[in-house]
C-alpha cells in the first residue's frame, strides 16, 4: 500500500494531465458503451417496436409513418429506414470511440514517459547526494539493474495505473446501464464477482512474490556481467572465460526459473477471469431467454442486456490484467523507492557555513573511525598538518592511510573526535566549500568517456583553453597531447582506456592543477607506474605540491624523502612521526620498510 501510494504521488505530480485522461475516459466510456443503446434498438425494431430516443411525438407510434421530429413534418420512415439511421448512428458512435480511444492511449503514453524520464532524473540526483559509504556498501550492478531493468518496470506500472483509472470508468458506464434496463439481470451477472476477486488476490500475491525475487536474480546476474567486462583483462589472462560464463548462464537460468513461477500464477489469471465472466454470461441469456419466452422481456433489453455485458467483458479482462501486472511491477518500484530511502550519512548542518579560507592547519583531534560496527579502522588520531607542508602517510596495508584522507575530506565523519581546519569542525561547513578546496589525485586515474580537455576541465567549466594547456604542460603532458590524433579533442575512451596509465595519471594532475585548490591529497599516486612513467609524474607532482598543503599517501618511501613529516600507522593507530632521517634512526617499521625496498632488509620481518 506505501509503494501504491508512493506510485500515486508520482502521478500526482501531472495531475492535469490525470483530470484531461479522466475527462477523455469518461467521454470514451459514454461511445463504448452507447453500442448497447444501439443493440437494443436494432433489437426493438425487429420487434415492430419504436426505438424511444428516435421518437419526438409519441414513444409508441408505429414505425410505419414515424414523425421524427415537429421541424421535418413530412420525413415519414419505415423499419428498413429505421435500421439504417441505428447503424448509421452506430457508425458515428464507432469514429467518436476510436477518436477518444487515441487521445486516451496517447495521454497514458505520456504520463508513463515523463514519470519514468522525471524520476530517472531523481534518481541520479539523489544518488549523487549520498556519501561515498553508500557506494562502498552497495554493488555497481545492483544500481545499474535499478536504473535500467527496475525503471522499465516501473514505466509499465504507470501505464497499468492508467488502466486501472479507464477500466473501471468504462465499466461504471455500463454497470449504470445495464442496471437501468434490468436490474434483476444486473445482480444476477454479478454472482461470479466474489470468487473472481479472491481468486485474483490469491494469485496477485503469488506474481508479486516471485516477481520480486526475479528482480533480485536480474540485479545479481548484471552485477556478474558488469564484473567481467570490467575485469575483461583480468578475465582473459587466466583463461577464465568459460568459468564467467557458466556463472553468468547459472544466474540467468535461476532468473529464468523464478520468472516462470510468476508467468504460471499470471497465465491463470485471463482464463479464471474469462471462466467466471463467461459462466455469468450463460446464467443470463439462460434467465433472460426464460424471461423473454415468457413475455417479461423484450427481444431489444435482452439484445441491449447482452451487448453491454459483452462491452464489459473487455475492460473487465483488460482490468484484471492490468491489475495482476501491477502486482508484478510492483516490487520494481519498491527497489527504486529504496534508493530515495537511503540518506547521506555525511550532509551539511543546518548551521553549515562556508569554508573561510584555508590560513593555518588541519587538526585531527582523537579521531576513531569504522565502516562495520565493533571493528574500528583508525583509532585515537592525534595529527596537525600546518599550512604549506608535506606530510606523508606511511604503512602496512590495511593501517588505515586511505581512510585517513578520505575523513579529511570528509567523505566520511568519524564517530569519534574532531577534524577542524582553521578552527571550524568539518562537519560545521558546507561540504561543496570544502571540496572546493581539495585536490585529489588517486592510484586509480580515473577519466571520463569524453574529450582530454574535457577531463582536465572537469569541475572548471569556466576554464580557458590557455589555462587547461597551461596545466597539461606543468603536468608534463601538453607534448604527448598534441601526438594525438584529435590533440585535446581525443576521446579518452572508457576509464581513459584509450591512454596509456602514464598518461592517464599526469591527466588526472593536470585537473588537480587547473583547480588550484590550496589543500592537495594523493593516493598512492605513482604507485602502479613503471619507472620512466614514475619519474614523469613524479616530476609533475612537484609542481602541483609548490605552495599546498599536501597529504601523501605512499608505498614507496623514495618519493616521501623530503617530506616535512612523516606518519607511520600501523593497524588504524599512529606508532610513530618524524622527518625521515629521524624515524630511520629510530629503527621500528618505517626503518623496516625502507631496507626492505632499498633491497637491505629482510622481507621476512613483521611490518
Amino acid at each position: 500500500m506505501i509503494t501504491l501510494i508512493r506510485l500515486l504521488r508520482l502521478l500526482g505530480k501531472y495531475r492535469w494531465r490525470l483530470v484531461q485522461f479522466f475527462i477523455i475516459s469518461l467521454i470514451y466510456s459514454a461511445f463504448h458503451n452507447s453500442f448497447a443503446v444501439v443493440c437494443k434498438s436494432i433489437g426493438d425494431v425487429l420487434e415492430g417496436n419504436v426505438p424511444g430516443w428516435m421518437l419526438v411525438n409519441s414513444s409508441k407510434q408505429a414505425l410505419t409513418g414515424i414523425i421524427l421530429a415537429d421541424k421535418f413534418p413530412l420525413w415519414i420512415i419505415d423499419a428498413k429506414q429505421a435500421l439504417g439511421l441505428i447503424i448509421l448512428a452506430g457508425g458515428i458512435l464507432l469514429l467518436g470511440k476510436c477518436l477518444f480511444q487515441y487521445i486516451r492511449r496517447y495521454l497514458q503514453s505520456w504520463l508513463s514517459r515523463k514519470v519514468v524520464i522525471d524520476t530517472q532524473n531523481d534518481v541520479a540526483a539523489h544518488l549523487l547526494t549520498l556519501d561515498l559509504g553508500y557506494f562502498q556498501r552497495s554493488r555497481t550492478g545492483e544500481i545499474v539493474s535499478r536504473l535500467t531493468n527496475d525503471m522499465r518496470m516501473l514505466s509499465r506500472t504507470a501505464t497499468l495505473f492508467c488502466q486501472l483509472i479507464s477500466g473501471p470508468i468504462t465499466l461504471l458506464g455500463g454497470l449504470i446501464y445495464v442496471f437501468i434496463l434490468k436490474w434483476q439481470l444486473a445482480l444476477l451477472s454479478l454472482v461470479a464477482v466474489p470468487v473472481t476477486i479472491g481468486i485474483l488476490r490469491s494469485l496477485s500475491w503469488k506474481m508479486r512474490k516471485a516477481s520480486k525475487r526475479a528482480f533480485e536474480k536480474q540485479a545479481d546476474a548484471t552485477n556478474i556481467l558488469l564484473q567481467f567486462l570490467n575485469g575483461i583483462r583480468t578475465v582473459k589472462a587466466f583463461g577464465c572465460e568459460e568459468k564467467e560464463k557458466t556463472g553468468f548462464r547459472n544466474e540467468m537460468r535461476s532468473v529464468f526459473n523464478i520468472g516462470m513461477k510468476g508467468a504460471r500464477a499470471r497465465a491463470r489469471v485471463r482464463p479464471m477471469v474469462e471462466l467466471m465472466a463467461g459462466f455469468g454470461l450463460l446464467l443470463v441469456l439462460y434467465v433472460g431467454g426464460i424471461w423473454k419466452l415468457g413475455g417479461t422481456l423484450s427481444l431489444g433489453e435482452l439484445m441491449g442486456f447482452g451487448t453491454a455485458l459483452g462491452l464489459m467483458y473487455m475492460p473487465a479482462k483488460d482490468f484484471s490484467q492490468a491489475n495482476s501486472e501491477v502486482q508484478e511491477t510492483l516490487p520494481a518500484a519498491e527497489r527504486v523507492f529504496e534508493i530515495f530511502n537511503e540518506r547521506p550519512e555525511v550532509k551539511d548542518a543546518p548551521d553549515a557555513i562556508a569554508m573561510p579560507g584555508f590560513e593555518k592547519e588541519i587538526r585531527l583531534a582523537g579521531v576513531n573511525f569504522s565502516y562495520v560496527k565493533d571493528t574500528p579502522v583508525l583509532k585515537d588520531i592525534n595529527l596537525t598538518v600546518p599550512r604549506g607542508s608535506r606530510v606523508a602517510l606511511v604503512g602496512p596495508s590495511g593501517a588505515g592511510k586511505s581512510t585517513l584522507v578520505d575523513l579529511v575530506a570528509r567523505f566520511h565523519d568519524p564517530q569519534a573526535g574532531a577534524i577542524t581546519v582553521d578552527g571550524h569542525d568539518l562537519r560545521k561547513l558546507k561540504l561543496q566549500s570544502l571540496l572546493a578546496n581539495i585536490a585529489i589525485v588517486s592510484q586509480d586515474p580515473f577519466l571520463f568517456n569524453i574529450s582530454i580537455r574535457e577531463n582536465i576541465a572537469y569541475g572548471r567549466s569556466d576554464a580557458g583553453e590557455e589555462e587547461i594547456i597551461n596545466a597539461a604542460r606543468a603536468a608534463a603532458i601538453h607534448e604527448e597531447i598534441l601526438a594525438l590524433p584529435e590533440s585535446y579533442d581525443t576521446n579518452a575512451g572508457e576509464r581513459g582506456d584509450l591512454l596509456s596509465g602514464g598518461q592517464r595519471q599526469r591527466i588526472c594532475i593536470a585537473r588537480a592543477i587547473l583547480k588550484n585548490a590550496p589543500i592537495l591529497i594523493l593516493d598512492e599516486a605513482t604507485s602502479s607506474l613503471d619507472t620512466e612513467n614514475e619519474r614523469l609524474v613524479q616530476t609533475a607532482l612537484e609542481h602541483l605540491m609548490q605552495n599546498r598543503t599536501t597529504l601523501v599517501i605512499a608505498h614507496r618511501l623514495s618519493t616521501i624523502r623530503h617530506a616535512d613529516l612523516v606518519v607511520v600507522l600501523s593497524n588504524g593507530r599512529i606508532v610513530a612521526a618524524g622527518t625521515h632521517d629521524e624515524l630511520l634512526s629510530q629503527g621500528g617499521i618505517y626503518a623496516n620498510l625502507w631496507a626492505m625496498q632499498s633491497g637491505d632488509g629482510d622481507w621476512g620481518k613483521d611490518t
